[in-house]
């Protein structure tokens, strides 16, 4: 999901979608919808496979998955679209395998996924290209020994942080699972060291930190400060955290897991708490006292949140997921939660 002049662009692997009279419009795998009315727009390109990972930068929708087509025009696995129309655009760098994760900055997109070539060039998971002509640049080539899930920019544009399946990063192994890179040169960025234990699926960033979804070992929530020490203690969870977003005090979880540890204690597989503490899909964390809230919405799913995104004017949360119902409602696989 990307939030973006009042819209919120999503991607899945969905083939329509209800609009507000209750009826199904075809849409595959891509859609836009007013969040000030929920409306779903005309907008859309249909895509021939899963899309995994979407950003925006200015007037341009760019879309990351393991597709072939969009829109009816042949793009392996990386496309640009009109934000207005949904046209595609002529950006066409061709990737070999999936993009899982895509971050722009003020003149340049960042991709990380499964990927090993981008046209003829190789790039180990990761590739950078420009904005303002589409290149892939030449200068921006760190290397990941496994798969790169997420990416996400520092507040002030000095590092290009990176999660997901890779025990090294730029061959060295200080970064397992998580590390930054410098956004020019593609150089490990040594100021940020959080050595992460577990695989990470989602991270966000601000000002005051890095915001950190983990598998492994149950889940986990984490909060670092800006050098990659911790911020607050792990937050244990009974299944993965598979999206993050930070609005405010609030650091929110998505994921499939039921129960927060009380205590961060629990072992097993699958995990179990030693002391349970319920939250259905969902968690809350202030950040400034580091307590799990109240707030506690039941989500109904067994793979529950996969993706979650503030909107910047209205600080209302958006989730999607596999889940059907929400706190009893019926709602399926979109929702969305006003500012708390």
């Amino acid at each position: 999901m990307a939030i973006s002049g009042g819209t919120l662009f999503i991607g899945g692997s969905f083939t329509s979608v209800q609009d507000r009279s209750g009826q199904a419009r075809a849409r595959t795998r891509l859609a836009a919808i007013d969040v000030a009315t929920c409306d779903l727009t005309s907008w859309t390109a249909a895509a021939d496979g899963e899309v995994l990972a979407l950003a925006v930068s200015g007037g341009t929708v760019y879309v990351g998955g393991s597709f072939t087509t969009v829109g009816g025009s042949a793009r392996s696995s990386i496309a640009a679209l009109s934000a207005s129309s949904a046209q595609v655009q002529s950006f066409n760098p061709g990737i070999n395998k999936p993009v899982r994760a895509l971050a722009a900055s003020s003149s340049t997109l960042y991709a990380g996924g499964d990927f090993t070539k981008v046209g003829g060039a190789s790039r180990a998971k990761l590739a950078a290209f420009s904005l303002s002509g589409g290149a892939l640049s030449s200068g921006w080539q760190p290397k990941a020994n496994g798969k790169v899930n997420t990416l996400a920019l520092s507040a002030d544009g000095g590092r290009v942080y990176a999660g997901g399946l890779f025990t090294t990063l730029n061959g060295q192994s200080a970064y397992p699972y998580l590390g930054a890179v410098d956004p020019a040169t593609g150089k490990n960025d040594a100021g940020f060291n959080p050595h992460s234990l577990f695989p990470v699926l989602d991270v966000v960033a601000d000002s005051r930190g890095v915001y950190v979804g983990q598998a492994g070992s149950g889940g986990h929530l984490i909060l670092f400060n800006t050098d990659g020490t911790l911020k607050r203690s792990v937050y244990q969870l009974d299944g993965d955290v598979q999206a993050v977003a930070v609005d405010g005090d609030s650091v929110f979880g998505g994921g499939h897991f039921t129960n927060y540890c009380v205590g961060n204690t629990g072992a097993g597989a699958p995990f179990k708490c030693d002391k349970n503490l319920q939250r259905r899909k969902l968690v809350e964390v202030s950040m400034s006292s580091g307590a799990v809230t109240s707030w506690a919405p039941v989500l109904d799913s067994p793979f529950g949140v996969l993706a979650a995104t503030v909107d910047p004017s209205t600080h209302a949360l958006w989730v999607g997921g596999d889940f059907t119902h929400v706190s009893g409602q019926a709602v399926a696989h979109l929702a969305r939660f006003n500012a708390r």
